[in-house]
């Protein structure tokens, strides 16, 4: 299949597939949350101590999820081939994971802090994000749906 044929062939899938629909709007969610959470941090918005930690965790947090949901959905379109669902979310979870961390580690030699609520908060967003494909991908809700 050339390139085109599988992009539409993914977007008719997140058109019509409601199980990849629910993990596409998910993505979107969170990419949507980490714009905004970086609009609020440029904006130098200190609220209290809890809101700055937020502020300045949740966007690994969202991106987590929004890159592990995007690697997923798109998985086909990467590789030229299909997989089980169990592949794609394996393969979509490690290198979101592995990928952040590569992303902190590079920051930490560009000067900034090394921050382990960053790593805590990328961790999160993949495992969240897993169950939350596993679960659409069970045979129980697979039924139903």
């Amino acid at each position: 299949m050339t390139f085109n044929e599988i992009k539409k062939e993914i977007k008719l899938e997140i058109k019509t597939d409601k199980k990849v629909k629910a993990i596409w709007y998910w993505g979107l969610f969170s990419m949507i949350g980490v714009f905004i959470l970086k609009w609020i941090r440029a904006k130098h918005m200190h609220l209290s101590e809890a809101q700055d930690f937020l502020q300045g965790t949740l966007p690994n947090f969202f991106a987590a999820t929004g890159i592990c949901v995007s690697i997923f959905v798109f998985y086909k379109l990467l590789f030229r081939t299909d997989a089980s669902s169990s592949k794609k979310l394996i393969f979509s979870i490690l290198f979101t994971f592995f990928g952040l961390i590569l992303w902190e580690v590079i920051q930490f030699f560009m000067g900034s802090p090394m921050d382990i609520y960053d790593v805590l908060m990328t961790a999160l967003g993949c495992i969240l994000t897993a169950g939350f494909i596993k679960f659409l991908y069970s045979e129980k809700t697979s039924q139903k749906i």
